[in-house]
């Protein structure tokens, strides 16, 4: 009877993790449900609405994973834009293929995979600590890091590559561990992955290349080496290399390429970048105040273990490598180019989280940061969904339903004005030719309705549809919501 209740006691001790961890999601989903059936908007919508447009023109047009469409045919150029695989805006769009063309499909499928990220980090935190409730809080402490709680139900292709990135992390150190084939082919896989859905993620690997040198330095035999570990890595990761030294030559004018090389260096510039990070992007985007306590405490355990996981120190070193070369481009803008900090920073928070598990009371005391985190960071972080947040004219945002049925929807139109390239397309669903600045010299309407078969003109800039030389294109003013006119255009009559 005494080992029947002391086995009971011992099951229920071993399912409370899973129970604290399921009922954190559970909120999670639950915090972010009124944002399902939310349109893009919102910080950093452009990226999103680029994504989306990917996500759409597989569904309608072309379902080739290696054709990612955007919405603009400028220069008389096809739609194609090949960046990374789009390996996550493909796997949306089959789904919508079956369910339909619904945001909150897409949203909902974005949160399933911020879910992988969750799972691989416990079971990560877990090999290494070897004790779920480390595990299990350091996850939830992730899932509230306002990066990615802001990001996990957005569309960006940066979330299937970190969840790429936290399993090749958990794969590889369990074979670190147990040198086991099937971790290592699970690392490998995961690692091409993440470089194919983003390719900075690529430097996760570094990792692997530690565990190499350290083993050369043992002595290990370098034809074990070489064929055991370094080949299935290499022979994975062959794919993406071949992606990128296909789509690369093509990126003309990216800022992520060339990093800081083709940038003017002002002194002044940099150094509020760098404050900024330091103020702001570290303490309160990648990580929140409730857990600056355990992060400052994980910090003096890792100093302490570091011989633990050596590892992280190449991890963090080149972060920091990235970070430098892409100062310029990432800004106080791009916060989502930093997620690769995210597995690292959260593994030193963690060794915060075990010390304090050591000492009476510690769960309770851990408890209640979380608590403290999933009230803090909605409260602080719900209104990057805002029209206010989106940066663009809210005229286009509020009437985006009567503007994109004005129109029917395949047909080509030139937008105007759009400085993101895609948030106006977007929202009001049509493809075409899009210009900013009031930039639109009149005799090119002429071309675009003679040769590239449009008929409509969606319009803020009253500098070019209020012009002499443009109304001998209006047909008709179809609609006008706020600040945009919808116009039907016509070839004017010949004098």
């Amino acid at each position: 009877m005494f080992q029947l209740v002391k086995e009971n006691i011992l099951i229920k001790r071993k399912s409370v993790p899973v129970v604290i961890l399921t009922i954190f999601i559970l909120t999670s989903f639950v915090q972010h449900s009124s944002f399902f059936n939310l349109e893009i908007q919102g910080v950093h919508s452009w990226r999103q609405s680029q994504t989306m447009w990917n996500v759409r023109n597989f569904v309608r047009h072309d379902n080739n994973i290696l054709n990612p469409r955007i919405n603009t045919f400028n220069g008389g150029k096809d739609n194609i834009l090949r960046y990374e695989l789009p390996l996550m805006q493909w796997m949306v769009a089959q789904v919508q293929r079956v369910v339909g063309e619904e945001i909150r499909v897409a949203r909902i499928l974005i949160f399933l995979i911020g879910l992988i990220s969750i799972l691989a980090f416990t079971l990560l935190v877990h090999t290494i600590f070897g004790n779920w409730l480390t595990a299990v809080f350091s996850a939830i402490l992730l899932q509230y890091s306002p990066v990615f709680y802001y990001y996990t139900i957005n569309p960006i292709p940066d979330n299937l590559a970190l969840a790429f990135s936290f399993v090749y992390l958990a794969a590889i150190i369990k074979h670190r561990y147990s040198s086991k084939m099937s971790y290592l082919i699970i690392a490998s896989l995961s690692l091409a992955l993440a470089s194919l859905c983003k390719l900075p993620f690529l430097m996760v690997s570094i990792v692997s290349i530690w565990f190499f040198i350290v083993d050369l330095i043992r002595k290990e035999s370098i034809p074990r080496l070489l064929k055991q570990f370094v080949l299935p890595q290499v022979l994975f990761i062959l794919p993406a290399i071949a992606w990128y030294a296909w789509v690369m030559p093509t990126w003309k004018g990216n800022p992520i390429l060339t990093g800081q090389m083709n940038e003017t260096f002002i002194l002044s510039e940099y150094l509020d970048i760098i404050i900024y990070h330091c103020s702001t992007m570290f303490p309160q985007i990648l990580t929140s105040f409730p857990i600056w306590i355990l992060l400052i405490l994980g910090l003096y355990q890792f100093f302490k273990k570091f011989r633990k996981v050596t590892w992280l120190i190449p991890l963090i070193g080149i972060t920091f490598v990235y970070l430098g070369l892409e100062l310029k481009p990432i800004g106080t803008v791009h916060d989502y180019y930093m997620m690769p900090f995210l597995p690292w920073i959260y593994l030193i928070l963690a060794f915060g989280v075990s010390k304090v598990l050591k000492y009476t009371g510690g769960i309770s005391v851990i408890l209640l940061i979380c608590i403290a985190s999933a009230i803090y960071t909605p409260y602080k972080f719900n209104d990057y969904w805002s029209i206010e947040n989106t940066y663009f004219n809210n005229d286009v945002i509020n009437y985006s339903e009567e503007l994109k049925n004005a129109v029917p929807r395949d047909e080509r139109c030139i937008i105007l004005n759009d400085h993101t390239g895609y948030i106006f397309s977007y929202r009001i669903d049509k493809q075409g030719f899009v210009f900013d600045s009031d930039n639109l010299p009149v005799e090119w309407i002429e071309d675009m309705i003679r040769n590239y078969n449009v008929s409509y003109l969606y319009s803020d800039s009253r500098k070019v549809d209020g012009s002499i030389a443009f109304q001998k294109y209006i047909d008709k003013i179809i609609l006008q919501r706020g600040s945009v006119k919808v116009i039907k255009l016509k070839i004017p009559d010949l004098d």
